[in-house]
């Protein structure tokens, strides 16, 4: 291999900056043991915090493409990488990883780019694919076609769910359906791997070929009692399979594996290769399985019923990197509801390889791990079978001679480590007693991991928890993760660390039940960290109906004891195509037990927001009081309006409401409630609410924020039936005016961006505002404000726009008059005015702008010119010194924006100027970083956002996207600054 050009590649695309391999980069041998294949041996790869992989392949001479595709059908099959790079002294090839294998030779049909002249094409190589390309999104928008629809896991998944559809209408039944499926991709995965080769079929059943072998039933017979009796344990015992398989589901079975169209009867092309399809993958078939139950009469499926959501590996790498951080690879691992055994495969992976110190593993090691260190219960037996299974073939993966097949015998895990049980009455059921409970108490574990049942069973399910509940602690109210975390913590130590899926509802919830029961079990589990998933949920449990944090607990031991960290993992046009995400240092925040006691609101805030928005928060709750405080005073409050409900529903007395105007859905808009609504003529209603309810002025608010973040707001001034679409509070006659002044306010900037960071659900996975959501926004007295000169000149503004549609600058006006009213500073109206853009990320044309990349001369320059706001207040003190902003000009395909920031002598004004680049943005960072001694590409792998300080300088290097030059980053990247400053003794 010429390591000289492949090196000189990687340096120029950032893979190898600064003549050391970026995090996850691997050279040579390292490369080459980090996988197994038939023909492919890699030169290079880099793995991202997500597991995505790229792999660079050196050839003297640029391959045939029959070669290529044998590479790249391999790597498809791996399912991890979307990219493959062959790289030889006449070109570069960019093939997609991702793209499903459809004939031998097929090369040409995923090929990405060809760059010919390598010396001529590194620059536009590097924009197009290099390491900061894909770290900060920039690649996945130039390259649509790379999209995780078309790899290995929905191709096998589909093909296998099509499979079990075949045989169950075929009169299997579906758990010997399922069983024979897993025999079968066991099977071939023995002959793949060469573990079982054609001679022994041949012996063993008079066939070299698993088709043939299945088109011969008796020889069916004799390879599944050989394979029975040569590795014994769980793998596929007798009693899995109930019912014996016909022949003609055996010949489904074998077309399956020779790609026979089960439509057409034509062959295809078997793209499958199970010895280095990841064991992991073939874990998410019980997911498949699990949801693979048609629905009746329009209920859900079981799997629905009890929360069955497979678990991404993006995100079993991400807990697990956590939990498994510095460990020495003794520890014991719990996961109570392991379903398929996702995470408890992954984990005996690691933990092997932390035990063998970097040499081969010996099967000794490896079977100790696997039948001493390694836990999981299960409440359905078939999920613990495709979890043993799972580990059993993880086991023979890790195995680095498995052969000869006799001895390989494995010892049973279902019943010693494996227990299929209730985890919350496990260790009392049957052999789980000698598993999990010892003569002192119940078994300690040193890692407890899992996704638990985030599903709502209704009121049923919420008495079942009741009985079971422990005196003083409390109950989650929906769901029951809580529950289990706290069951879990039964089988941890006072070091345990924890690495848990679970719904967000009740972190993020006004619910006074819901909160007290997060707030138990983080101040139980102290230090904590939040990784808050809801903006992945789409792809990432897209059965789900409820929004995902990651809960990590004691995994960090520097962490302060009270310590609750909040992650949020932004949304990107690459996650659901990539299974991916990102975090950057900002999408970090810290926070206390104490101050999330003191006040709730802070906790998903801080999931969704940022510093300043805290700050702001804080602020204005302390001075204001909550709407639903002044509304109290006035004796009023917010009151749901009428549910007609279904006929059978209808049972009470609604002729009080008879004659009223009807607000239906649909009939308000913003400011405005027409004038021709139907009259209510109904005599009955499922909830009629009380006359009460609807007498005017009326502030009505709808319920569902439609289209964009400002809420629908208006009031009535004739009494009016509303449905329950909306929500609102009947005034006292004499209020009139601060009914239409909080029309105004609740649809201001300000209370959007307040809902953005507190609702409960708004902005985390409904579009939907709730009556305490709004009872919580601060606002001023009621009198002094209808009387205050921003108060009047708020309702002349909301008289004006009854009469028409709003139009942009009339909603900054209004916006501004908002400020003025609550007497915000400059600064406090940037985080506001961004606070606005963000909760518009919930649609998708605001998400999509978020992520566009940012305009030097306008978005980064006006960035600058946030920033030099905050750092002039601090300048002006003294008047000595002032700074000025250099904005580099990059081209818009650039993956980074840079901003130099330079503190000069003797008063001055602050300026913001825009600078054309000297060279390339990679000539740009190595200057910069030779002028202030730091090796800029190296920090860039580590840190996202980087600030780079010299003597009279700070340099600012960020992502292209929008969302990182908005002015709230402005406020506190300049606020960060004047602290290091200060510091370092600079200010």
């Amino acid at each position: 291999m010429n390591t000289a050009t492949l090196e000189q590649v990687l340096a120029a695309t950032g893979y190898l900056p600064d003549g050391r391999p970026a995090p996850g980069l691997r050279l040579g041998a390292e490369a080459q043991s980090s996988r197994h294949g038939r023909v492919f041996v890699p030169d290079a790869l880099w793995r991202s915090a997500s597991s995505l992989t790229v792999y660079f392949k050196f050839e003297q001479s640029a391959p045939a493409d029959d070669l290529v595709s044998q590479w790249r059908r391999e790597v498809w099959n791996e399912g991890f990488a979307p990219l493959l790079w062959v790289i030889s002294p006449q070109r570069i090839d960019l093939y997609n990883g991702f793209g499903t294998p459809v004939k031998e030779g097929d090369a040409q049909r995923h090929l990405i780019r060809r760059f010919e002249n390598i010396e001529a094409s590194l620059h536009e190589l590097d924009e197009l694919a290099g390491r900061l390309a894909i770290e900060t999104g920039q690649f996945w928008v130039q390259v649509p076609a790379i999209d995780r629809k078309t790899s290995v896991d929905q191709k096998l998944l589909s093909d296998l769910g099509c499979l079990e559809r075949d045989l169950v209408a075929g009169n299997l039944a579906r758990d010997a359906a399922q069983a024979l499926i897993g025999r079968v991709i066991f099977t071939q995965y023995l002959i793949d791997r060469e573990i079982v080769s054609a001679a022994r079929l041949k012996r063993v059943c008079g066939r070299t070929a698993l088709p043939a072998i299945l088109r011969d039933r008796p020889a069916t017979n004799k390879l599944f009692a050989w394979l029975a009796q040569t590795f014994n344990g769980d793998m596929f015992p007798p009693s899995s399979v109930k019912t014996t398989p016909a022949a003609h589901h055996l010949t489904r079975v074998a077309e399956f594996l020779e790609a026979v169209d089960p439509e057409s009867g034509q062959l295809s092309f078997f793209p499958y290769q199970f010895d280095v399809i990841p064991v992991e993958l073939i874990s998410s078939i019980y997911e498949q399985f699990a949801h693979a139950e048609p629905r009746t009469d329009g209920k859900r499926t079981e799997a629905l019923r009890n929360g069955v959501h497979y678990t991404r590996l993006s995100v079993v790498s991400l807990i697990l990197d956590e939990v498994m951080d510095g460990l020495s690879g003794r520890e014991s691992v719990l996961d109570l509801t392991c379903g398929s055994g996702v995470f408890l495969v992954e984990a005996l992976r690691r933990l092997v390889h932390l035990r063998s110190q970097g040499q081969p593993p010996t099967r000794e090691l490896i079977r100790s791990t696997l039948y001493g260190q390694v836990y999981g219960v299960d409440i359905s037996e078939a999920a613990i079978r495709v979890a043993a299974f799972s580990l059993y073939l993880a086991a023979l993966e890790l195995d680095p001679d498995p052969q000869p097949p006799q001895s390989l015998k494995f010892q049973p895990l279902i019943g010693r480590t494996l227990l299929v049980g209730d985890a919350r009455t496990v260790e009392r059921d049957g052999d789980g007693k000698a598993v999990l409970a010892t003569p002192t108490g119940l078994k300690q574990f040193d890692l407890i991991v899992g996704n638990p049942p985030w599903s709502f069973k209704g009121q049923t399910g919420t008495e079942a928890r009741r009985k079971t509940r422990v005196a003083g602690i409390p109950a989650q109210p929906r769901g029951e993760g809580l529950d289990f975390v706290l069951r879990a913590a039964e089988f941890s130590h006072g070091k345990t660390r924890f690495g848990v899926i679970l719904s967000a509802t009740p972190f993020f919830s006004r619910s006074g039940t819901g909160m007290a029961a997060a707030q138990h079990v983080m101040s139980t589990l102290a230090p904590v960290t939040l990784v808050n998933l809801s903006n992945l949920c789409s792809w990432l449990f897209a059965t789900a109906t409820m929004p995902a944090v990651v809960l990590f607990a004691r995994h960090r031991p520097t962490q302060r004891a009270d310590q609750i960290t909040v992650v949020q993992i932004p949304w990107t046009p690459s996650g659901a195509r990539t299974h991916s995400f990102e975090v950057a240092p900002s999408d970090v925040i810290k926070l206390s037990l104490g101050e999330i006691e003191r006040q709730p609101l802070k906790l998903k805030a801080a999931a969704v927001g940022r510093r300043r928005d805290l700050l702001l928060l804080e602020e204005l709750t302390s001075v204001h009081q909550g709407l639903g405080e002044r509304l109290a005073s006035l004796g009023t409050k917010f009151r749901d309006g009428l549910t007609q409900g279904s006929p059978a529903n209808q049972t009470r007395d609604a002729r009080e409401m008879k004659g009223l105007e009807l607000l239906q859905a649909n009939d308000m808009q913003h400011f405005c409630i027409p004038d021709d609504l139907l009259t209510y003529n109904r005599s009955k209603a499922q909830w009629p609410r009380s006359r009460d309810t609807y007498r005017a002025p009326l502030l009505i608010v709808k319920e569902m924020v439609v289209g964009h973040p400002r809420a629908l707001v208006a009031v009535a001034d004739r009494d009016l039936v509303f449905t329950d679409s909306y929500f609102a509070a009947s005034l006292p006659s004499g209020h009139k005016q601060t009914a239409h002044l909080l029309a105004a306010i609740l649809s201001s900037a300000l209370a959007s961006w307040f809902f953005g960071l507190t609702a409960s659900e708004f902005g985390i996975y409904k579009r939907k505002l709730l009556m305490r959501d709004v009872a919580f926004l601060p606002v001023p007295d009621f009198t002094s404000a209808v009387r205050s000169q921003a108060g009047q000149r708020l309702l002349v503004l909301e008289k004006a726009l009854r009469e028409r549609e709003v139009e942009a600058e009339e909603w900054n006006a209004l916006d501004e008059a908002v400020f003025d009213l609550y007497e915000l500073n400059d600064a406090d109206r940037v985080v506001i005015r961004d606070g606005l853009l963000r909760a518009g990320w919930q649609w998708e044309s605001g998400r999509e702008s978020s992520i566009f990349p940012s305009d030097s001369r306008t978005e980064v320059a006006a960035y600058a010119k946030t920033f030099l706001s905050v750092i002039e207040g601090w300048l002006s003190v003294r008047n000595k010194r002032h700074m000025r902003a250099e904005v580099l000009d990059l081209p818009s395909s650039s993956a980074l924006r840079v901003v130099r920031f330079v503190l000069e002598e003797g008063p001055g004004n602050a300026s913001v100027s825009v600078v054309a680049p000297q060279g390339e943005l990679g000539d740009v960072l190595a200057r910069i970083g030779r002028r202030l001694k730091v090796k800029i590409a190296t920090a860039l792998s580590a840190e996202r956002e980087l600030r780079v300080h010299g003597r009279n300088e700070v340099v600012i290097i960020k992502p292209a996207a929008r969302r990182h030059w908005m002015g709230i980053a402005a406020l506190e990247d300049a606020d960060a600054v004047v602290a290091e400053s200060f510091s370092g003794g600079k200010v």
